[in-house]
């Protein structure tokens, strides 16, 4: 699809918040046209009772808008990230519970939901493999942009074998991970370890671990990664 049809389309879709204003008729046939285009429909089955949690870290559609070819776009419209598919959903108000419309997949459109920017681009697992998904950016500096990546993993049911051992149904488990890209570079995962982050700065280590140490980070949070990063920028 072109690029001035494409953004024609999220312009149509994106106007659920006037149409909703001033009353349905015409536009709603357009606007769901537009939405068709914008998006793919998705056929899938719905998730079985017997699995706890779900494939969300935030079920309810929120507010969104977009960044397309660098350019942000003024309407808004809702989405969420499905963490388990790796895909945008969107919806056309806040209370819809299921959608099977999902996001075209591309770096040049950037979806930003409730101020999180999901860039879909390659990066490297943590067995070296390239793959190619959503990471949310979490700070971007001189020379490094670091990324978070929030992932949901089934997990298969375990059965105890003997009274000493715990069952364990069928679930989704949260992967919550750190990327960097330095200098351009294809994000790679950075372990959350105090030495291992400290390690990352190389002749700067030593002042990373000492402010590390001072401010009585937890690099384990997201917020303690901006700060450190922060602070080795201006070293």
């Amino acid at each position: 699809m072109k690029p001035i049809h494409l953004l024609l389309f999220i312009s149509f879709f994106f106007s659920t918040e006037l149409f909703s204003q001033q009353g349905f008729g015409g536009m709603v046939d357009r606007a769901k046209q537009a939405m068709m285009d914008l998006g793919n429909r998705s056929s899938r089955k719905p998730k079985p009772i017997t699995i706890q949690g779900t494939h969300y870290f935030n079920e309810d559609f929120e507010v969104a808008t977009l960044d397309y070819f660098g350019t942000e776009l003024n309407d808004k419209g809702f989405m969420r990230y499905n963490a388990f598919r790796d895909e945008i959903e969107m919806a056309s108000t806040t209370t819809q519970n299921e959608s099977d419309l999902i996001l075209m997949q591309s770096k040049d459109i950037v979806p930003v939901i409730s101020g999180e920017k999901y860039i879909y681009i390659p990066h490297r697992l943590e067995d070296g493999r390239a793959h190619i998904g959503y990471l949310i950016l979490l700070y971007e500096g001189k020379k490094n942009t670091v990324y978070i990546k929030r992932k949901k993993v089934f997990m298969e049911e375990v059965v105890a074998r003997t009274g000493l051992e715990n069952p364990f149904p069928p679930r989704f488990v949260d992967e919550v991970k750190i990327y960097v890209s330095k200098n351009g570079d294809t994000p790679i995962p950075l372990r959350t370890k105090k030495k291992i982050v400290a390690s990352f700065f190389k002749e700067n280590s030593d002042q990373v671990r000492k402010f590390i140490k001072a401010n009585r980070l937890k690099v384990s949070e997201p917020k303690a990664i901006i700060k450190i990063f922060e602070f080795a920028d201006n070293l």
